[in-house]
């Protein structure tokens, strides 16, 4: 065969109305230069099925070049004017004739014959004295196996584009869960500062939620690089739950009366025990909460933090009187960040503390109030604690 003839074949294109109509009669290719088209019966393959015969694959590839895509082609490996395994090969090279089930005509009965044209595209192969007889149940079983071939083909191309679908469908409704869980972040982080404050307002306090957000930031990541985790083995991406949750700590000042929260002298024994209960009324405020919606995670540790961070490491605290390790680790640490608070920003009823002093009495508390290798922790990290060197970075 010509290079032209090649490159002809190689580049060509044809109307596939015309070939894939069903009023079309289906073709079947013998490429065989001993069998001229006469000598072929007409019905060998049924009424459904024209049988071509052509004496050389110049002759086929013409035909096909001219919009006649056969349903089969039996292709003789010794053909006169080319290689049948290189017709073969250009057969299945290009795109619009790798489908047709090609079953390659030899006069040799050696195994490597045999393996060579199945290895290179072919579906089948017959020994040229037993082409006539053989053609038509090769015919009938390899189209039932190209007709499932393409019903396959079909399907992996409809999952494919319903793949695809499904992948656009999936980003956009990614796309607007993030967008909507970055406004609920949003707005949560802004209902739970108002929570926060007003229970610090009615304290009579104003605090510097900013910079108490950080201290506690800078003792938490402290915790962590020692491996101290406050439940288990959490995540660190709990961490900003825990900080969101924290600020809740002290909900429950909500349901203390304001006479006794803006005190300005030393409360009576008394009114210490009412505002004792504010640890409890956290809790059970929480509770009718997250028994009202969907559960957060914020929620559980919130309801710790507001239970337990008044309980002492030697069991003398409230609301439980918990000691040493039956405390929680969250409970714990919101112990000594809540002293801390306490100590250095100004109330009705005392004055600040410098910061020096207040890191002195959280030491002086190591073993008596406060868990002792979490005052450790917190003497490594005091400074950062001290407005004066801590690095502020934008506000909760």
């Amino acid at each position: 065969m010509t290079p032209g003839k090649v490159r002809m074949f190689l580049s060509f294109g044809y109307d596939k109305t015309i070939v894939e109509s069903p009023l079309v009669k289906k073709e079947i290719f013998v490429v065989d230069d001993e069998f001229a088209e006469s000598e072929i019966p007409e019905d060998i393959c049924g009424r459904d099925f024209s049988v071509v015969g052509l004496d050389s694959a110049s002759k086929m590839f013409s035909a096909i070049a001219n919009g006649r895509l056969p349903a089969m082609i039996f292709l003789d490996a010794d053909l006169p004017d080319t290689d049948g395994f290189e017709a073969l090969e250009l057969l299945k090279n290009n795109p619009l004739t790798k489908n047709v089930p090609v079953v390659m005509v030899t006069a040799k009965h050696d195994q490597a014959s045999a393996l060579k044209a199945l290895s290179s595209g072919a579906v089948d192969y017959v020994a040229r004295p037993y082409l006539l007889l053989m053609l038509p149940s090769r015919v009938g079983l390899h189209l039932k196996i190209e007709q499932q071939r393409q019903t396959i083909r079909k399907q992996k191309s409809v999952i494919k584009e319903q793949n695809y679908k499904l992948s656009q469908c999936r980003a956009f409704l990614d796309q607007a869960v993030n967008d909507r869980t970055g406004q609920m972040s949003s707005l949560q982080s802004a209902i739970l500062q108002t929570v926060s404050d007003l229970a610090t307002w009615r304290d009579g306090v104003i605090q510097n939620s900013s910079q108490r957000h950080y201290q506690l930031s800078v003792f938490l990541e402290a915790l962590y690089e020692r491996g101290i985790a406050l439940e288990g083995r959490e995540a660190a991406v709990d961490r900003d739950i825990i900080l969101q949750s924290a600020r809740l700590h002290d909900i429950g000042k909500l349901a203390i009366e304001e006479s006794i929260l803006n005190k300005p002298g030393r409360l009576t024994p008394e009114e210490f025990e009412v505002v004792k209960k504010h640890a409890l009324l956290g809790v059970d405020m929480l509770d009718r909460v997250e028994n009202s919606q969907d559960i957060y995670q914020f929620l559980r540790y919130a309801k710790v933090f507001a239970g337990t961070h008044h309980e002492r490491w030697d069991g003398a605290g409230y609301p439980h009187g918990l000691k040493g390790t039956q405390i929680p680790m969250a409970g714990r640490v919101m112990a000594i960040a809540d002293v801390y608070d306490g100590l250095t920003r100004s109330s009705p009823w005392k004055k600040p503390f410098s910061h020096d002093l207040a890191v002195r009495k959280i030491v002086n508390g190591k073993g008596l109030q406060f868990d002792p290798v979490l005052v450790d922790v917190f003497s490594d990290i005091a400074h950062a604690f001290n407005p004066a060197n801590a690095q502020m970075v934008g506000s909760c």
